[in-house]
Parts: C-alpha cells; structure tokens; sequence
C-alpha cells in the first residue's frame, strides 16, 4: 500500500522526503509545494502569506483487497470501493414516533456502510533552509451519523501516514535539488497534526532584560510559524509601520500581510538585538541606518510589545 499510495517510491526516497529541508527562496518551497498538493488533491485553500496550503475533505475509497484510494485518480489502489447489498428480512425498524415497523420479506435494500475521508495541512515552516510540514488528518462518516468523525488518538487509521509520506514525496520530487539534510535535533514525526516547531529559548537573546529577551522569543516563534494569529497580540497598540505616520497594530499586520517578504525581514533582524537602556531594544542594536529596518521592543504596562518596525530614510 505505502508503494503503491507513494507512486512506487523507494524507502530511501520516503525517507528523504520526510528528513529533508530545502535550500532556496521561500517563493520557490511554497509554488512546488502548492502544485504537488494540488495534483492529488484539486479543491484546496492556500495563504502564501504564512506558507500555509489546506486541502479540503477528499473521499477515499477503500476496500480489502487495498488501502484506501483518493476518488480523483491522483493515488490510485487496485481496487475501488465494494458496493455492499444486506438484504432485510422481518427486520424490525424504529419509526419516528417510537413504534417498531417489519420490512417486507425478502426486500434487498441498499445500505449506506462507513465513508473515509482525508484532508492535509502543509506549511512551509522556519527560515532558510525551509522545512515542509504536513499533517495529514482522516475521518469516518457512519450511517445515520449527521457529520464525520475525526479519527485521532487510538482510531488514527494506520494508512493516512502512507498519504501523508504519498504527499511528501511528490513535494521532495519538485525540489529536490534544492534538498539539504536535517539535523537530528530538528527531525519530528511530521505526520501529526499537534506537531510544532520548537520554541526559542529567550536566553538566546543575550545582555537584554530577560523580560524583553521573553518577548522576542514569542516574536521569533510566531514569525517561524508565520502565524499572524499568535503575533498580533505581541504588537502595541501604537506600532509604528510607517515612518510617514503609519501606526496601529491592525494596519501594521494589513500592511505586512500585503508583502510577506517583509516577516522574513523582521525574523532575520532578531539575530542582533541589543538593549539600549532597561526601556528599550533594539534590532539591530545602535543608531538606525539609513535604508535598513530596525525592530524595537518597549515596555508597556507590566509586558514587553513590539513598537516599531520601520525602514529609516
């Protein structure tokens, strides 16, 4: 099944796929990792801005002769779903108002069995070397049940790994010569959905205020995950965007949005803070030069927020 659901890739390619990082502009990683997504799975969301790619639900087929297989042809199996017949006789059947009815004897009548469907979340994660996610997650639909259920935990089916691996590789495919190793420290089991980068240590911002240094962890880990969620509280209420009067974290983060290019801009700022004072921290340290962007950090209240993030003139 996993040779067939990864279009008979080899086990040395699977491994590849799932412990490689890719050398090259962000632009690059996201348009490979869209167009493979899109070839096995057609309807999906997709937000360049924080390099996330969503599929929606696709029904599997499946049946005991092969693992399940996506309708669309994109990961086929041998065989497709068995239509199933169960024929009733003297069957009791609850009515609406409680009562019990018989079917007719002998009246063969279609039932509706279990339906498997999948969907994947794949996000382009971290900086230069970037690092492909992709969570795979599955679900049942069960007769008379309004909605599908989830699988997790325990009633994870064991074939959504070989999609998820199915849809690593043909991403490694695209731009695999881009492809770097991954350290050990960095590998993780991909195929999860909980699955997280892991959070910056704040001592690594060294010779600031430990609360500041606590700030720019959360700013660091947010901007790897490109999660405009969890950035937008960091920022105060005042930032400066703009040094011809743009202020206001709404605008900052509407402004940002429009030109993602500049999250990799302020994540790479982060490697050379320095305190300027116990009020104030700066990224790069000193006097802001001229063209170039500088990050700044203040107190507000009991808590340190981003407070500028500007290009000086």
């Amino acid at each position: 099944m996993l040779l067939a659901a990864c279009g008979s890739a080899s086990k040395k390619e699977i491994a590849a796929a799932k412990h490689s990082l890719y050398d090259t502009d962000f632009a690059i990683v996201y348009q490979a990792a869209l167009e493979a997504t899109r070839e096995l799975y057609p309807n999906l969301d997709e937000n360049p801005g924080p390099g996330r790619i969503a599929t929606s639900w696709h029904q599997v087929s499946y049946s005991n002769c092969a693992g399940p297989s996506t309708s669309n042809g994109g990961n086929s199996a041998p065989c497709d779903d068995l239509v199933q017949q169960r024929t009733v006789n003297n069957t009791p059947t609850m009515l609406n108002g409680g009562g019990m009815a018989t079917m007719t004897n002998g009246m063969p009548t279609r039932m509706a069995y279990k339906r498997y469907f999948i969907r994947f979340d794949v996000t382009i994660a971290g900086g230069r070397p970037w690092r492909v996610r992709v969570a795979g997650h599955a679900s049942e639909w069960d007769t008379g049940a309004a909605m599908p259920v989830e699988m997790r935990g325990a009633t994870r089916p064991p074939w959504l790994d070989a999609r998820a691996d199915s849809l690593r590789v043909a991403i490694y495919r695209k731009i695999q010569q881009y492809a770097v190793p991954m350290k050990v420290e960095d590998e993780g089991g991909g195929g999860k959905a909980e699955d997280e980068l892991p959070k910056t240590d704040p001592s690594t911002f060294a010779g600031v205020p430990a609360p500041a240094a606590k700030r720019l962890a959360a700013i660091k880990d947010a901007l790897s995950k490109r999660d405009y969620n969890d950035l937008r509280p960091l920022l105060a209420d005042d930032v400066v965007w703009s040094l011809g009067g743009g202020t206001g974290a709404d605008a900052a983060m509407a402004t940002w949005q429009a030109d993602p290019a500049l999250f990799e801009v302020m994540l790479g700022l982060l490697a050379s803070c320095a305190a300027d004072g116990d009020k104030k921290v700066a990224c790069p340290g000193g006097a802001p030069r001229p063209g170039q962007y500088q990050l700044i950090v203040e107190p507000r209240g009991e808590t340190w927020k981003l407070t500028s993030f500007v290009k000086s003139e």
